[in-house]
């Protein structure tokens, strides 16, 4: 029979995650979830065999393609996922869009839960499994969460994705299964720049992994390629212009007058444009730059510091235990995202949960103690709504700190197994 304590903790969790999903509902009834809006059209178009990457709609159109927030100032859309996650939109792609908003915060959700639950069956002794459970609803209630659900982002997918990897190496029997390599293809057709993570690893420790990747990679590039055979070149082409325009500061011209439908798909106009009062600022390297007046960095050389930094630090960490190593692979999943040239937005930091999970299976307290910290500044930033960048990135900034810190102890310090690993 369980505790009374157990049984008020499990309560309280599960009002905690009601609360904040009402929450959510309440934000996404109220906009236009403006993110999945152009992943929703952008699926559309790419099942017409179009370029999604670069396209416009005009009033002759069917509404149905229709993205208020796609500039007709712009060369290109603001579609800037692969093809592989437009693929994955297919399901959703013929509902009416109310009906697909709703339907995407349910899956955002279970994606979130799911993640809680595969490291719940890690993670012990039981008080830190409960510490992980509250560390995940609390999570929710931050202006990280209610960024993603607001704007109807996708990250969570890759945390989901991650947290099943994870656990697939940590267990004996199916660490060098083709499974866990074909996950590692889907996840790097979803997340191009994750290959950087993960190939290194499987080369230093799981070797046979790298077969069931390069089966998974073909398999989930190719296949969007059923739909429309030019799509890898148009999302190329797409990026390499949004990337060029992100960094001269011309992401975001004044768009010419354009007129719309008063309603579409069943939804005004002005609800569709609606974001909610969710604060955010940008946090990208690129970004960064730019705040001291420095446009137009080449990608190139940053794109070449970064994987110069992570060949030196999987170089070091060879011959490290398997804790450092995940540990700081988690952190990398975390950081890689500010090295891109694209908006860096606190619906990202949803990234840092994996990290986190580790910390608590591989009882770094201290990291985890700092780390935690951050979600209280998250439920102060949402619940006040402040608009200067340097209050709404503090939990970012926390946040990346206990990345690099997290990185440089898997350097200096070689902590034995754990004995939580599955045989």
């Amino acid at each position: 029979m369980k505790s009374p304590r157990l049984l008020l903790a499990g309560f309280t969790l599960g009002l905690l995650l009601i609360i904040s999903f009402v929450l959510d509902c309440r934000n996404v009834r109220a906009g236009g979830t403006i993110d999945f809006r152009n992943r929703i059209t952008g699926t559309r178009v790419f099942q017409m065999g179009q370029d999604p990457y670069h396209y416009k709609w005009n009033a002759n159109e069917p509404p149905e393609l229709c993205d208020p927030y796609n500039n007709p100032a712009l060369p290109i859309s603001k579609v800037t996922v692969t093809p592989t996650l437009l693929m994955l939109n297919l399901p959703l792609a013929p509902l009416a869009y109310r009906g697909a908003q709703f339907m995407w915060l349910t899956i955002q959700w279970i994606l979130l839960l799911g993640t809680g639950y595969v490291w719940w069956n890690v993670i012990s002794p039981l008080w830190k499994r409960w510490l992980w459970a509250f560390a995940i609803a609390g999570f929710t209630y931050t202006v990280a969460w209610r960024h993603h659900t607001d704007r109807g982002q996708a990250y969570v997918l890759m945390v989901f994705l991650l947290s099943c990897w994870f656990a697939i190496i940590r267990t004996e029997k199916f660490k060098n299964s083709i499974w866990g390599g074909m996950l590692v293809g889907l996840l790097v057709a979803l997340r191009p720049p994750l290959l950087l993570i993960l190939m290194p690893y499987q080369a230093l420790r799981c070797r046979k992994q790298l077969l069931g990747s390069l089966v998974g990679l073909v398999l989930f590039v190719g296949m969007p390629m059923l739909w429309n055979a030019s799509s890898w070149k148009q999302y190329q082409s797409g990026m390499e212009t949004w990337s060029q325009l992100y960094r001269d500061g011309n992401h975001n011209p004044r768009p010419p007058a354009q007129a719309f439908p008063a309603e579409i798909e069943g939804v005004p106009l002005d609800v569709l444009g609606h974001f909610g009062n969710v604060p955010f600022a940008d946090t990208s390297i690129f970004a960064f730059f730019r705040s001291f007046g420095i446009n137009s960095i080449p990608a190139l050389p940053v794109a070449l510091f970064l994987a110069s930094v992570m060949a030196l630090w999987f170089w070091h960490s060879r011959n490290k235990s398997e804790n450092s190593l995940l540990i700081g692979m988690g952190a990398w999943t975390f950081l890689i995202d500010l090295f891109l040239p694209a908006y860096r937005n606190s619906y990202t930091d949803v990234m840092i949960l994996n990290l986190a999970a580790l910390l608590i299976v591989y009882q770094r307290d201290s990291l985890t103690r700092m780390l935690l910290a951050a979600w209280p500044l998250g439920w102060l930033i949402n619940a006040m709504l402040p608009g200067q960048k340097w209050i709404i990135n503090l939990p970012t900034v926390i946040m990346i700190a206990v990345a690099v810190v997290a990185l440089l102890k898997s350097l200096v310090s070689n902590y034995p197994p754990s004995s939580a690993v599955v045989k």
